[in-house]
């Protein structure tokens, strides 16, 4: 149970630093300010989940797991196309 905890931790420390990052790259990026909504409010939607998981709003649970590495996934297709 630890291990599983530890990697859920580990997750989503890695993820919330992506899109942290991401969201202050598109910031600066000159892009058009209707693309820069869309891709920033794909990064706080993505956010709230391990902030949810944090303070104990859900549980994570195997679902999870499979489908918000796949929600990343797109994400990062979306803005590969979009900028």
């Amino acid at each position: 149970m630890i291990i599983i905890r530890f990697l859920v931790i580990a997750f989503n420390v890695a993820v919330v630093t992506f899109l942290i990052v991401r969201i202050l790259q598109v910031l600066k990026q000159p892009v058009s300010a209707r693309k820069k909504t869309v891709i920033i409010a794909g990064a706080v939607i993505l956010l709230l989940a391990p902030f949810g998981i944090f303070f104990g709003f859900f549980r994570p649970t195997f679902q999870y797991f499979l489908i918000y590495p796949v929600a990343i996934g797109l994400y990062i297709y979306m803005i590969r196309e979009i900028a």
